[in-house]
């Protein structure tokens, strides 16, 4: 399982990123084979990448990330980081789940699994009557929501009322 994931700057990131802007040519970095673990025993090696931020606000600043793909090549980090950024959408969508999911108290991993299961297949529904929504009225894939998911879920809620 190869992992990619940001990190906070810390000090020794400071110094590596002071080293970066210095260099005429570099504006990206890797420091190889840093070392993880708890109380000294290592479980493994992993790369870290400092590269230009592309936050609005960044003013600048680099961004950290951590990986355990082996050896980074300077050159790969842009396509590297490129796979976080096309991951954001589905982080932010897994986020989304969390308002379709029902209120319980259960620790019955079954029953779980079946509520999340059920969000997921609702989301995934208001996403899709949202899209064809879109389509038919010719408006950008990528606007806000024609229909609010709590509208959504209200009326499926309404509608399966009726059904009985």
């Amino acid at each position: 399982l190869t992992y990619l994931s940001p990190v906070p700057t810390y000090e020794d990131d400071l110094a590596a990123i002071q080293d970066i802007q210095k260099h005429p040519t570099a504006d990206e970095a890797v420091k190889h084979d840093v070392p993880f673990g708890i109380d000294g025993d290592v479980h493994h090696k992993a790369e870290f990448l400092y590269t230009p931020s592309t936050s609005d606000d960044a003013d600048g600043k680099y961004a950290v990330f951590v990986t355990n793909e082996d050896h980074v090549e300077p050159k790969e980090i842009g396509s590297v980081v490129n796979g976080y950024s096309r991951r954001w959408d589905i982080e932010n969508q897994y986020k989304s789940i969390k308002d379709f999911l029902p209120k319980t108290s259960s620790t019955d991993y079954r029953l779980r699994l079946c509520n999340f299961a059920l969000s997921t297949l609702i989301y995934n529904l208001w996403r899709l009557t949202d899209y064809l929504i879109k389509v038919a009225l010719d408006e950008p894939i990528r606007s806000p929501p024609v229909i609010t998911a709590k509208t959504f879920v209200r009326a499926l809620g309404d509608f399966l009322r009726e059904l009985g």
